[in-house]
């Protein structure tokens, strides 16, 4: 018994003398921040709440002079996205006036050679995308003021982007929305990508809107009976893209993973095609999974393949509509979608005018 009890006790230390030296270590020296990022100035998004607030106070300029849009990305990125396994290609074009179209997307700001940023390889020009935008594709519907998110302000007092407008998809018909969002900082954590989008429902009883017919992706209402359809979902596609201080060897487009929640086993699942639940008016949440350069003994542990991302790297984020088979209306626009996680100090980056 005696020996049994010696030997957890030893091994009870074995297992904290690790902790025990990193707390004592004055080794490592990073400090970290929570961090947000969204396309275009952070702290206007609308969906900045009083948590979001704290961010952009403890920040300042670093979230306040955020528009990433004024600058290209330096890689054009034009993907051929699957819903439910449908493949559409690139060339799908919005008939959305003034939003972006995959093909060709237009600068807003900075110097456009030819209608859309250029970018020097060597001494030749060759397109290239701006760094934050939001664009919408296979869809002829117009943008519209959003019937969820009508208040006038965010938790900041900013009005800039009121009244909010999205992109509407009714029921039955399918749609591609794309965001491009700058990382600010090195992240020191998963990435969470925030959805926080406009689901509705119809039914023969209410007249439609977020406080009469809220829906569930997936769910039809037959008569007094709900079905739920897993080939209706929307689906998820997420890719990051290399920045100016990508780590070394991270020079094309990697794919991100997803952990489950809330099992959290050791699987990763390829944010590609990835069919998500979502809710009325409520923000869900995607884990993406912190890939780590792995060319050393280092990391070790439940990393995504890849290369390590760091403050000025792109994450590409695609929601997919399903075609025939959609029984809601959606509506998305620029502020719907933004990323969560905890950032390095002092890894910020800032927009091209700062």
């Amino acid at each position: 018994m005696i020996k049994k009890l010696m030997t957890l006790f030893f091994g009870a230390a074995l297992i904290a003398l690790p902790a025990t030296a990193l707390m004592s270590s004055s080794a490592h020296a990073s400090c970290y921040d929570p961090e947000f990022d969204a396309v275009g100035n952070d702290s206007a998004n609308i969906f900045v709440d009083n948590v979001l607030a704290q961010i952009v106070n403890n920040e300042g300029s670093l979230e306040q002079d955020s528009d990433f849009t004024t600058y290209s990305s330096g890689v054009l990125y034009n993907p051929t996205i699957s819903v439910q396994g449908q493949k559409y290609p690139d060339a799908v074009k919005p008939g959305v006036a003034g939003l972006l179209p995959f093909g060709n997307l237009a600068p807003a700001g900075g110097t456009g050679v030819g209608g859309s940023y250029a970018c020097v390889a060597g001494s030749t020009a060759v397109p290239c995308q701006p760094a934050e935008f939001f664009t919408v594709g296979g869809t002829n519907f117009q943008a519209v003021a959003d019937p969820c998110f009508m208040f006038s302000s965010n938790a900041l007092g900013d009005t800039s982007h009121f009244p909010y407008t999205s992109v509407y998809t009714p029921e039955r018909d399918g749609a591609i929305y794309r965001w491009r969002i700058v990382l600010q900082k090195k992240p020191a954590s998963d990435i969470d990508i925030n959805i926080e989008d406009c689901v509705l429902t119809e039914t023969v009883n209410c007249a439609t809107g977020i406080f009469t017919t809220p829906g569930e992706t997936g769910f039809f209402n037959v008569g007094p009976y709900l079905l739920f359809w897993q080939q209706t979902l929307p689906t998820i596609t997420a890719v990051a893209i290399p920045g100016p201080n990508a780590s070394l060897g991270f020079c094309k487009i990697q794919q991100l993973y997803a952990r489950t929640q809330p099992e959290n086993t050791s699987c990763l699942f390829p944010i590609c095609d990835l069919p998500f639940v979502s809710k009325a008016l409520f923000d869900e949440a995607i884990v993406v999974a912190m890939p780590q350069t792995t060319n050393s003994l280092f990391p070790v542990g439940n990393f995504a393949p890849g290369y390590t991302l760091t403050g000025g790297d792109m994450i590409d984020i695609s929601i997919g509509i399903p075609e025939t088979t959609n029984p809601n209306d959606y509506y998305f626009g620029a502020d719907n979608v933004f990323l969560k996680y905890i950032g390095m100090t002092g890894t910020g980056v800032y927009s091209s005018a700062n």
